[in-house]
């Protein structure tokens, strides 16, 4: 296998290790997700070896693809997991990976998801306000049993993406600001059965800015600096996750210029890093592959109708974002058209892509809407009674079911129907 991730044959065709997508989807059906694991490995050993002289560990954040396969793939590769529920904790138990590697992140962990964590032992619990914290002494002394504990620290500092995943500036609901972190980090001390674990920080997603990576990792290890000379043991820093990319266009993640800022800041001392991308080890290792309904023209606009819809793939309408869509067969013979694509959803942001310039497109020909991977299949939903769709992992070209398609009977089984 030559390629790494999607990429023409000599067809023209789209595709995977060695198999063009449009045999997958007549297998699997449309709309489905496809994911490349050798893609997802090759990124994944490249941040490994950006991190290794600082002897930095990755846990991966499940929140981006909380799929059973891909867990389990990055778990076989050595990868921890940074987690934000109960289910995705559960999820990764699951599938083999070993408690002592799972962060448990978040600002709304009740007393059930607490107790879990504590149970299995997990490497660290991010505890996020005061209160979260009083709520831990108090199970941890019902349980008398120990837990790791790491302080999310707000640095106020604006991460420049956009606002919906923007997480630390002062008005966020994320972390404990930076006055409180003497005295919190105290009452952690001197509880029963908590160990202070360290400092953890997270500003948010999409940041390509090294300055600003840089100042808040900076600020981070000089906030732990200070507890250490105040004889706090202050020895494990998290440094999140937030790593940016370009929808516009696909490129192997490039993590070398991360690698020599690391090593600027870190090498040589004696804290344990750790970091918890999602998006940047999966976004690109996915497609959505969709069929065309109809092609619907207007006086001012073309669109492309497909079967695919919001509720399937949110971050367009959500975010107003982009991704790249491109034919399964691209036939340079054919005319360019600046289309809409869109959904079949009673929503006037169910798109995907507005004013995309592609070749002539008819009924039943297949769409493949570019870097799925993170936030896509997991963010979905029934909106419009719409079943969810499948998700496959192509492995060794082989390609393995992880999702399946959910039927109409299924989705309206669920409801209960009560005599009234």
């Amino acid at each position: 296998m030559n390629n790494i991730g999607f990429y023409r044959d000599s067809k023209n065709y789209l595709s995977i290790q060695n198999i063009d997508v449009e045999s997958l989807v007549m297998k699997h059906g449309s709309p489905l997700y496809i994911y490349d694991a050798g893609l997802i490995k090759h990124t994944y050993l490249n941040l490994e070896k950006a991190i290794k002289a600082i002897n930095g560990k990755v846990h991966y954040a499940v929140k981006a693809n909380d799929s059973l396969g891909i867990i389990k793939l990055l778990s076989k590769l050595g990868c921890g997991a940074d987690v934000v529920s109960l289910g995705e904790l559960k999820k990764c138990i699951k599938v083999g990976m070993k408690p002592e590697k799972i962060i448990f992140s978040g600002v709304g962990k009740d007393k059930h998801e607490i107790e879990y964590a504590i149970s299995k032992g997990i490497q660290q619990l991010n505890i996020e306000s005061v209160e979260e914290l009083e709520d831990l002494i108090k199970i941890s002394n019902h349980l008398k049993k120990n837990i790791n504990v790491a302080i999310r620290v707000n640095l106020d500092i604006q991460a420049n993406t956009h606002e919906k995943i923007s997480t630390g500036d002062e008005t966020s609901k994320f972390g404990i600001s930076l006055t409180e972190i003497p005295q919190v980090y105290k009452v952690i001390c001197n509880a029963n059965y908590l160990n202070p674990y360290g400092l953890a920080v997270h500003i948010g997603s999409q940041i390509f800015d090294m300055k600003l990576l840089k100042k808040t990792y900076h600020e981070l290890k000089k906030l732990a600096s200070s507890l250490i000379k105040m004889g706090f043991k202050v020895n494990n820093l998290d440094l999140g996750g937030g790593f940016g990319v370009d929808y516009r266009k696909f490129k192997i993640q490039n993590f070398k210029p991360i690698e020599e800022m690391l090593k600027k800041l870190f090498l040589g001392t004696n804290f344990n890093i750790c970091f918890e991308p999602g998006r940047s080890l999966v976004a690109d290792a996915g497609i959505l592959v969709t069929k065309v309904i109809r092609e619907k023209k207007t006086i001012t606009k073309n669109f492309l109708i497909v079967d695919a819809g919001m509720n399937d793939f949110i971050r367009p309408t959500l975010y107003n974002t982009y991704h790249r869509i491109e034919p399964i067969l691209k036939d340079i013979s054919r005319k360019q058209f600046f289309y809409d694509i869109v959904g079949p959803i009673c929503e006037t942001g169910d798109f995907f892509g507005l004013n995309q310039k592609i070749q002539k497109t008819s009924k039943n020909e297949f769409l493949a809407i570019m870097s799925t991977g993170a936030y896509g299949r997991v963010m979905s939903s029934n909106y419009n009674t719409r079943p969810n769709i499948a998700e496959i992992l192509i492995h060794n070209e082989t390609d393995y079911l992880l999702k399946k398609k959910q039927s109409i009977s299924d989705l309206i089984n669920q409801d209960l129907n009560p005599e009234i």
